[in-house]
């Protein structure tokens, strides 16, 4: 019975995240302006960041680009021990035109190094990184299709996906005295499919202004478990034990962003985007978990109250510059970013013990288009590269109420990014 309820206990450990592509960008050409895409993204990085976007392309596109996020980050000046994010970005969009109209569908793909989805479960009430211990570390899956008329209007659909994963059955001795198993567990687990649509609009009111936005669901891996453990211990307990959990992991909030982008000249672009997010739909945080108890004794019960996170809602911002240069043959582009990112954690006061805080992001990127190389090259092909810098905000956490009187601790700390990709266009 004890392992039962120590595999109960293991699983009612928290997991929220976010998408990990907004945390580490798509292509570095959306890295190097801080993600600040929506009114801009055409082509692959469309597929993530508006699927209107996907119609706007001058061409069939592919984008293929890798990743580094060194985890920086400390718990009471030691080392978090978060793990780096390394992964690969494969973005496909296929733009089809007919007179005044047209179409396209694409396809974008977060592929991590390490995991395909990574379950790292901490007790919550151990100081950690709740939005970044897990959420770097999953693949993303985005498809989408689009109509537009004339690049002056486009509307688009898609969704993120997570990939079906389930368990039939698990069986596990419960105890072993003298070489002989007391009793045995069942584990079944279910992880479903899960979809979160997305929509996005395009349009164009003046030459030099573009004007975009999307909305996108509530994306959430549920997880169902049920241990059933029976025990039979001779003249001392005989009965089952009932372990029931309902938990969400890698919940990434449904969110609404809008973005606006402006010429400034033929060769400067300037944009930014406002990101409101609905954290507070993930309520607590926290997993149920339900104990039935049906043996022949009374044991003692052990209560534990978790105090309700309330996750709170966000607004966030990204800012991009981009400048151009070049002639008909080769051109560069410089691009610079910012972006704001609060925490939707709340102040952690009781058995609870989530790190986390608002982030400011700052970003370099540059990148050459080879656009008429004939015979060696006849489509533009494009290299891009960015640096990223975001910076958790330093703060103390100290929990003064009588249930946890002196715990405290401190949280902070920097996440340092590298992106190379490549677009070739066909």
């Amino acid at each position: 019975m004890r392992r039962a309820l120590a595999i109960a206990l293991l699983f009612a450990a928290s997991s929220a995240a976010a998408d990990p592509v907004d945390d580490l960008g798509f292509g570095a050409a959306s890295l190097g302006q801080a993600g600040a895409r929506t009114a801009t993204a055409t082509g692959a990085e469309a597929a993530h960041y508006n699927p209107a976007g996907l119609a706007l392309g001058p061409r069939p596109q592919l984008l293929i680009g890798w990743g580094v996020g060194a985890m920086r980050l400390k718990i009471d000046d030691a080392p978090a021990d978060v793990l780096d994010a390394r992964g690969t970005r494969l973005g496909l969009a296929i733009p089809v035109r007919s007179g005044d109209w047209s179409v396209g569908a694409g396809l974008g793909l977060y592929l991590p190094d390490q995991f395909l989805a990574r379950v790292q479960l901490i007790p919550p009430t151990e100081p950690h990184f709740v939005l970044l211990d897990n959420d770097p570390h999953r693949a993303t899956v985005d498809v989408g299709a689009a109509i537009g008329y004339r690049d002056r209007f486009a509307i688009g659909a898609g969704a993120s996906i997570f990939a079906d994963a389930a368990s039939k059955q698990i069986v596990f001795d419960v105890g072993v005295v003298g070489g002989e198993k007391v009793g045995e567990a069942a584990l079944d687990i279910s992880l479903p499919v899960r979809i979160a649509p997305m929509l996005g609009l395009w349009f164009k009111p003046h030459p030099r202004v573009r004007v975009g936005a999307t909305a996108r669901g509530a994306l959430s891996l549920d997880l169902t478990l049920d241990i059933l453990a029976n025990v039979q211990v001779a003249g001392v307990v005989t009965g089952d034990v009932l372990v029931s959990i309902r938990a969400a992991n890698y919940y990434t909030p449904a969110r609404v962003t809008g973005g606006v982008a402006v010429d400034v000249t033929d060769d400067i672009t300037i944009a930014g985007d406002l990101i409101w997010q609905r954290w507070s739909a993930f309520g607590s945080g926290l997993p149920d978990l339900r104990v039935l108890v049906a043996l022949d004794l009374t044991p003692p019960l052990v209560s534990t109250t978790n105090p309700p996170a309330n996750f709170e809602d966000t607004l966030g911002a990204r800012l991009g510059a981009e400048l151009r240069r070049g002639g008909p043959r080769t051109r560069w582009a410089l691009r610079g970013g910012w972006a704001y990112v609060p925490s939707p954690v709340p102040a952690q006061t009781g058995l609870t013990s989530f790190a986390d805080g608002d982030r400011q992001i700052f970003t370099l990127g540059g990148g050459i288009t080879l656009a008429d190389w004939a015979p060696i090259l006849t489509r533009p092909v494009a290299l891009d590269l960015a640096l990223g810098w975001q910076h958790v905000a330093h703060q103390l956490t100290a929990k003064d109420t009588p249930s946890y009187p002196g715990e405290a601790f401190s949280s902070g700390g920097d996440i340092l990014q590298a992106t190379l990709s490549s677009t070739i266009e066909f």
